[in-house]
């Protein structure tokens, strides 16, 4: 059952998204009249805002370790694993550049949501179509070649602070095919803000670790079969009590 607390925050977000009504519109103006470049900065400052303040809102902290790992001159693949609905505004508020997810379809459900996840260059995939699935990773691969820099989440769906899934081999391929170094992200407590009091907000601290890149370049065949184990491996690695 949902408490005070929570029925206040929801009605807080709600009369918050109502607001910004006005921004998106303005926002969506703007890409016809204005540069790619432009468009893509207004909208990156605007999404990095709202992705502080959702977590903030919460009462949580995030605490972010390995900072100097982080790649902010070239297009990355950001693989990270994931715990709760937080997730993505946590990432968002936290990496210092731009970021497009590779997302659930469901999230399309969320009329002002998908509107922006759009404009941040968000794909929507469908993992239970395997064709589909397909074309939104080339696109990935196409828009990591163009410069934006992605985030997947290889298990497929939210652990709630459960154990680790295993990875799905195909996600590498974003990196793989693109040449763009993977920068391993680990979430460790994410899932206490809202899912592990039947969707209850209460506040927590979060903890980022950054992992050193791994360059895809030059990787052996065995190098590149065992990836997604490596990767997984070493963010699971950084969660107490795992």
């Amino acid at each position: 059952m949902i408490n005070l607390k929570s029925l206040l925050w929801y009605a807080r977000q709600m009369i918050w998204l109502t607001k910004n009504l006005k921004e998106t519109a303005a926002v969506k103006r703007m890409l016809k009249t204005h540069s790619k470049e432009e468009c893509d900065r207004r909208i990156w400052s605007d999404a990095e805002s709202w992705a502080k303040y959702i977590v903030a809102s919460t009462g949580s902290t995030v605490v972010l370790d390995g900072e100097e790992n982080l790649i902010k001159d070239r297009p990355v693949l950001v693989v990270s694993n994931h715990q709760g609905f937080f997730d993505i505004p946590i990432l968002m508020g936290n990496m210092g550049f731009p970021i497009g997810f590779i997302a659930k379809t469901s999230l399309k459900k969320f009329p002002f949501l998908s509107d922006w996840m759009v404009l941040i260059h968000c794909l929507f995939m469908d993992r239970d179509d395997m064709k589909q699935s397909l074309k939104i990773i080339l696109e990935g691969i196409k828009q990591i070649k163009e410069g934006q820099s992605m985030v997947i989440f290889p298990e497929g769906t939210r652990s709630k602070g459960g154990t680790v899934a295993d990875f799905h081999a195909g996600s590498f391929r974003l990196a793989t095919k693109s040449k763009a170094p993977i920068i391993p992200v680990t979430i460790d407590g994410s899932y206490k803000i809202m899912e592990e009091k039947h969707n209850n907000i209460q506040k927590t601290e979060v903890r980022l670790t950054v992992h050193k890149p791994i360059y895809t370049e030059n990787l052996s065949k065995e190098e590149l079969a065992a990836l997604p184990t490596t990767v997984r491996n070493t963010i699971a690695g950084a969660i107490k009590n795992a």
